[in-house]
C-alpha cells in the first residue's frame, strides 16, 4: 500500500534558460508532471510526481534536477 503526503517544497528545479524543449522528459514521464509551452518544457503537474527522477537522467540539457524530498513528504511505501 502506498500513500501521499504532500511536499511543502518543489523538488524538480527546471532550469528554463538550458531547456531546449526536446521533449524528453515529457516523454519518460508516466505521470505527466511536464508540457511544453513556448518551445520549453514547464512542470505543470508536480503533485502526480512519482519520484523515480527518470526526467533527470533523460534530460541532455542537464535542465532538470530532482531532490527527493525529505522522509515523511512524497510518495511513501509500505510493504507487509
Amino acid at each position: 500500500m502506498s500513500r501521499w503526503n504532500k511536499v511543502p517544497e518543489s523538488f524538480i528545479i527546471l532550469d528554463q534558460d538550458k531547456c531546449t524543449g526536446c521533449g524528453n522528459c515529457i516523454i519518460i514521464c508516466g505521470a505527466n508532471v511536464f508540457e511544453l509551452k513556448d518551445k520549453k518544457a514547464v512542470i505543470s503537474n508536480l503533485n502526480e510526481c512519482l519520484e523515480c527522477g527518470n526526467c533527470e537522467v533523460v534530460c541532455q540539457a542537464d535542465a532538470i534536477q530532482v531532490h527527493i524530498p525529505k522522509a515523511g513528504t512524497g510518495i511513501i511505501y509500505e510493504c507487509g
